[in-house]
């Protein structure tokens, strides 16, 4: 059974949220897109991580797909987008879908890890039985949000410089016109991935060898320094030219960890 339904974020915007509930659930899966993307994909148009979920359920995995605010479905402005309200809106989520939360996994896109990271430090009490985390963007601001050599941050970076962003209060970045909020740095200032080691046994990072979003050696060295697994694929940021592999990964991996359990 494919579901859809609204929660309401603390500012009262109501959040696209996409359940995909088997007859018999083992175990729940919460994804977490990207900056500019949406549950769906790189845009409103794509459908792939609909049809990732829908073979998930078919495995009776009960998979959760939602919009954060300023993205898909969901209401709001992507000017207001950062990391502390995008978190809230994942508890939020993870409140009102998650059953039994010692029986969840996540799976997390780029920024979506980011925000991951962030929901799981504030709630130590949660330990997911797995993670997949694609493309993750672990030091946001070094690797990407304020790197000059990223075709998402030279944009952020000449109008954080040039002082318009302090001006107008976001940066506006070229990859589909997105309204980049300077709150998301400061809230970004502070950030560290180093939470997610404790998770270091039963997490994978897919990650592409195209990568012209973020460079991908921060990820690399902090996957040899915690023993995360790491699987390179010859893909851009989006690991659309391979996704079929990716999805393999992906799947097999929620298997080995959650494969037998039943709620």
């Amino acid at each position: 059974m494919i579901k859809q339904d609204f929660i309401y974020n603390s500012a009262g915007e109501r959040l696209f949220v996409e359940y995909y509930i088997p007859e018999k659930v083992k175990s729940t899966i919460l994804f977490c897109h990207g900056i500019t993307g949406c549950r769906k994909g790189r845009t409103k148009d794509d459908n792939y991580f609909q049809v990732l979920a829908k073979r998930l359920m078919n495995l009776n995995y009960k998979v959760v797909l939602f919009d954060f605010s300023g993205h898909g479905d969901s209401e709001g402005n992507d000017f207001d987008v950062s990391l502390s309200k995008s978190t809230d809106e994942l508890e939020t989520v993870f409140k009102n879908s998650v059953a039994d939360q010692k029986n969840v996994n996540f799976l997390a896109f780029s920024y979506g890890a980011t925000v991951l990271c962030n929901f799981l430090q504030k709630h130590e009490d949660i330990s997911p039985l797995s993670m997949v985390l694609y493309s993750p963007c672990l030091y946001p601001l070094e690797s990407c949000f304020l790197n000059s050599n990223s075709i998402f941050g030279k944009d952020i970076v000449r109008e954080y410089q040039s002082g318009s962003m302090d001006k107008n209060g976001f940066a506006v970045v070229g990859a589909k016109n997105f309204r980049f909020s300077k709150k998301m740095i400061v809230d970004c200032e502070g950030f560290s991935p180093d939470y997610l080691s404790k998770f270091s046994k039963n997490t994978l990072v897919i990650s592409g060898k195209k990568d012209v979003i973020l460079n991908t050696k921060y990820n690399d060295d902090f996957c040899k320094k915690y023993g995360i697994e790491e699987v390179y694929l010859d893909t851009s940021h989006a690991l659309f030219e391979d996704i079929d592999k990716a999805f393999e990964l992906t799947i097999s991996h929620f298997e080995k960890f959650c494969g037998t359990s039943n709620l």
